[in-house]
C-alpha cells in the first residue's frame, strides 16, 4: 500500500525519501524576520512514523513479533483492525469464487501508455498470440526462443507487431495480444524507448516473471497500451516486495501476507463487477473505466503493492515469506460488525498499511483527508479503521528510523500550498492521539490581509513533504497546554459529519464545504486551468479525485462524472428513474444522471435507452451540456468561427452558442474548436467555471 516498507533493496528507501522531498528545503536560520520575507523563513518540523498511517504498521508489526513470539501473524494482524477477525476466504460468502477457480483470476498493471516493449524468453521458447492479423488462431508459429530480445510496437493507431531484430514478424493486428510461456520458465521485461520502468525492480533492469501470462490491452484514452500479467492468486503473492527481506520473524512475514491477501481481495471484488464470458481467462470482469485506467485490478507499484515478481521468490532471503504465503494460505482478515456490507467485500475488509505509525495508527478519515479550521473531514470513519496505540513501532529496542524525525521546511514553500503570499508562523496546538489528530495552526499574509489556518490530517505531510502528518514539535516547540474552560464557558460541540457523504461519491447531494481558506490542489498549482479548478472547488462542485488531496486535471472526464459536476454546478439534487439499460442501482452517478435526464439536459445514448456513463465526454457533446442547462439559443459562427465546425455541423448550434457566452475560446490556436476531443478535469473546470461563476471568459481581477 502507498509508502509502505519497500523490500530488496535498501536503496530504494532513499528513493522514496528524496521522492517525497517535493518541496525546497532552505539552509537559512530558524526565524520569522517579517510578514513579507517569506523566503528568509523557515520552520524545523518534528515527528514520528512515515506514511499515511492507516491500519497496519509493518514497523510496529515487526516489533510484535520481536516481543511476542508466540503471537500468530493473524493476530499481530487483526490488532491493527479493530474488530477484524481471521477466517479462510473459501469459507465466506463472496459475490464470485474466482479467485479460487481461475488458473490466472488477478490482472496487475506493470505498466500504462506504453509504445514498445522488449521481451526475452527464459529457459524455452514464448508463445505469441495477436489478435487481427488474419493469421489464425493462437499461438503464432513465430516463437521467441530462450535468450532472444523480441519488442511488441505500436505502429498505428490500433494497429501493433511483434519485432525481432528490427523486422516484423508475420503480419500486424491490433493492439490486443498475450504472451505466455507453457513450455518456458517464464518471460524477462525491459522498458522501451524514451519510457519509464515497465516494472518495479529498477529502471533500465530486466525484471523476470515465472507465474501466469501477459497480456496486452489498447489505451484507448492514449497513445499506447498497457501491459499487464494475468496470475494466480496466491502466485501473485508469492511476489510481493513490502518488507525488508532481513526480517526472518515468521509473525511480522505471516502478518504482512495476511494483510496483502486481504487488501488483493477486497480490490478484486471492488473491481470484479462483469461477469465474465465463456473465456473467463481471456478479460477480467471490470468496467470500460477501469478498462482505460489500468485494465487492472491491482497496479503492482505503491498505487497498491509492490510487486516485482521473480525477484522476491528467488531472493536468497524468501524462505521466511514463502513459508508465510503457504502456512497462511487462503487467510484474510474480515469484519462482520455493523455496516460490514457497506465496509467490506464479501466480509473482507480493505487491509491497508504504512511503514511506521510513529506509535499511533491513523483513521482513514485523516490519514487519507484533511481538517481544516475544526471543520472534520466530510467522509466517514471505517469502523476497523480506527486509530489505536503501537507501542512497538517507538520501541527503542525495534530500531524503527521513523520512531522520530526532522524536517526543515522554508516558508515560502508553505505560503504556495496555501495559496498565500507569506506565512510567518506555524504553531503545532494538538498533538497526535487516539483521540485526536496533530493540529497545526498556520499565519501569515493573503492578498496583503492577516490570515489563518488550522490544519490536521493528510495535507500535512503531502503538501509539506513530512514524512508523516504526526507532527510532536515545531522548531523544537511542543504544543502548549489545554486551558480548562471557565464556570461560565459552554464546550464547543463538533460540526455534525454527514454519514453518507464519502469523498469521490460523485452521486451525493451537492456538499456545503467552508473552502474559503482551502490552498490549491496541489497537482492543479501553475497549470493553465489552475483558478478555473480552484473556482469550482470553491463553489463546492468539485471534492477532487482519488482520496481527495488532489484533482487530477489530465484525467478525462466521463459521462458520468459530468452529470455529477452538472448536479452541483445547478443546484440540483439527485433524482431517480429506469430509462437507462446501463446505469444500475448501484452506480456512484445514477442520482446525478437521472436528475440531469429530468431537466431535459440528456437524452441518453444508444437510441436513448442507455446513457454510456463511462464514455468519454467529447468537446462537442460537452458544449450541448451546456448549452441546455443554460438554456442557450443556437449560435452561428457569425463573430468566432472555427475551422473544424462548419455551419452545417451537427453540434454548430451549440458549439457557437457557448462561443457567443464566452465559455469556449476554441482549442489549441483559437482557429479550431476540436469537437472530437475528450475533455479532460482541468479543462472542465474552466469551462463550468466561466459557466456558472465567472462573467466572460476570465476569473475576477485577472
Amino acid at each position: 500500500m502507498y509508502l509502505s516498507f519497500p523490500l530488496l533493496h535498501w536503496q530504494a528507501v532513499i528513493l522514496r525519501i528524496l521522492l517525497s522531498a517535493v518541496l525546497a528545503v532552505s539552509v537559512l536560520p530558524v526565524g520569522t524576520v517579517g510578514a513579507f520575507a517569506a523566503d528568509e523563513t523557515s520552520f524545523i518540523f518534528q515527528g514520528a512514523g512515515w506514511g499515511h498511517g492507516v491500519g497496519m504498521s509493518q514497523w510496529g508489526a515487526y516489533g510484535q513479533a520481536l516481543a511476542h513470539p508466540e503471537r500468530s501473524g493473524e493476530e499481530i494482524a487483526a490488532h491493527y483492525y479493530p474488530g477484524s477477525q481471521p477466517a479462510t476466504m473459501s469459507d465466506l460468502s463472496l459475490p464470485n469464487d474466482l479467485l479460487h477457480t481461475l488458473d490466472h483470476p488477478l490482472w496487475v498493471n506493470l505498466g500504462s501508455q506504453i509504445t514498445l516493449l522488449e521481451f526475452t524468453a527464459v529457459g524455452g521458447p514464448l508463445d505469441l498470440c495477436l489478435d487481427g492479423d488474419g493469421a489464425g488462431p493462437c499461438p503464432k508459429p513465430e516463437q521467441p526462443l530462450e535468450g532472444e530480445r523480441w519488442q511488441f510496437r505500436r505502429i498505428a493507431l490500433n494497429q501493433c507487431g511483434f519485432f525481432h531484430d528490427g523486422e516484423l514478424q508475420g503480419t500486424p493486428g491490433t493492439c490486443r495480444a498475450s504472451i505466455n510461456w507453457p513450455e518456458a520458465d517464464g518471460v524477462q521485461l525491459r522498458h522501451g524507448e524514451g519510457r519509464g520502468k515497465i516494472c518495479a525492480v529498477g529502471s533500465g533492469s530486466d525484471c523476470e516473471y515465472r507465474h501466469g501470462e501477459l497480456k496486452i490491452r489498447d489505451d484507448p484514452m492514449e497513445v499506447g497500451f498497457h501491459v499487464v500479467l494475468a496470475v494466480g492468486f496466491e502466485s501473485y503473492l508469492k511476489g510481493i516486495a513490502e518488507i525488508p527481506s532481513l526480517w526472518d520473524q515468521q509473525g511480522v512475514n505471516e502478518a504482512q501476507v495476511v494483510a496483502a491477501r486481504s487488501y488483493a481481495a477486497f480490490k478484486f471484488l471492488q473491481y470484479e463487477t462483469v461477469p465474465r464470458g465463456a473465456r473467463p481467462n481471456v478479460d477480467p470482469g471490470i468496467s470500460e473505466a477501469r478498462m482505460d485506467t489500468c485494465w487492472c485490478h491491482l497496479y503492482d507499484s505503491t498505487k497498491d503493492m509492490n510487486y516485482i515478481g521473480w525477484a522476491r521468490e528467488s531472493s536468497q532471503y524468501s524462505g521466511p515469506w514463502l513459508a508465510a504465503v503457504a502456512d497462511t494460505r487462503d487467510r484474510v482478515l474480515t469484519y462482520s460488525g455493523e455496516g460490514s456490507d457497506r465496509f467490506t467485500k464479501g466480509g473482507i475488509i480493505q487491509a491497508f498499511f504504512s511503514a511506521s505509525s510513529g506509535g499511533v495508527t491513523s483513521s482513514n478519515r485523516y490519514g487519507f483527508f484533511s481538517e481544516w479550521n475544526g471543520n472534520p473531514p466530510r467522509v466517514v470513519g471505517w469502523p476497523y479503521l480506527m486509530p489505536i496505540e503501537d507501542p512497538w513501532d517507538t520501541d527503542p529496542g525495534v530500531g524503527n528510523p521513523h520512531a522520530s524525525w526532522e524536517r526543515r521546511v522554508d516558508g515560502s514553500a508553505i505560503a504556495r500550498s496555501l495559496g498565500w503570499e507569506t506565512v510567518t508562523a506555524a504553531t503545532l496546538l494538538v498533538a497526535e492521539s487516539v483521540a485526536s489528530p496533530a493540529r497545526v495552526r498556520f499565519d501569515g499574509y493573503r492578498e496583503g490581509a492577516a490570515v489563518s489556518a488550522t490544519v490536521a490530517g493528510a495535507w500535512l505531510r503531502i503538501a509539506l513533504g513530512l514524512r508523516s502528518s504526526k507532527i510532536t514539535a515545531i522548531d523544537s516547540q511542543g504544543p502548549a497546554p489545554s486551558p480548562a474552560p471557565r464556570p461560565d464557558e459552554t464546550p464547543v460541540a463538533p460540526l455534525e459529519e454527514d454519514p453518507t457523504l464519502e469523498i469521490g461519491n460523485e452521486g451525493g447531494s451537492r456538499p456545503e464545504l467552508p473552502f474559503d481558506l482551502l490552498p490549491p490542489f496541489p497537482d492543479a498549482t501553475g497549470t493553465v486551468h489552475s483558478e478555473g479548478i480552484q473556482a469550482i472547488r470553491q463553489a463546492s462542485i468539485t471534492l477532487g479525485c482519488g482520496t481527495g488531496l488532489n484533482f487530477c486535471p489530465e484525467s478525462v472526464v466521463t459521462r458520468g462524472a459530468m452529470a455529477t459536476f452538472l448536479l452541483r454546478a445547478l443546484g440540483l439534487e439527485p433524482a431517480d428513474g429506469n430509462r437507462f439499460t446501463d446505469v444500475s442501482a448501484g452506480h456512484r452517478h445514477r442520482g446525478a444522471i437521472y436528475a440531469i435526464a429530468e431537466l431535459g439536459l440528456t437524452r441518453g445514448c444508444g437510441g436513448g435507452t442507455r446513457f454510456c456513463p463511462n464514455d468519454p465526454v467529447t468537446r462537442g457533446t460537452m458544449a450541448v451540456f451546456l448549452a441546455r442547462a443554460l438554456e442557450l439559443q443556437p449560435g452561428r459562427p457569425d463573430g468566432r468561427e472555427f475551422s473544424d465546425v462548419p455551419a452545417d455541423h451537427r453540434l454548430s448550434g451549440e458549439i457557437y452558442a457557448i462561443a457567443e457566452r464566452g465559455i469556449t475560446v476554441g482549442c489549441r490556436d483559437g482557429t479550431r474548436f476540436c469537437p472530437n476531443d475528450p475533455v479532460t478535469r482541468g479543462s472542465m473546470a474552466t469551462f463550468l467555471a466561466r459557466a456558472f461563476i465567472w462573467e466572460g471568459t476570465s476569473p475576477p481581477g485577472s
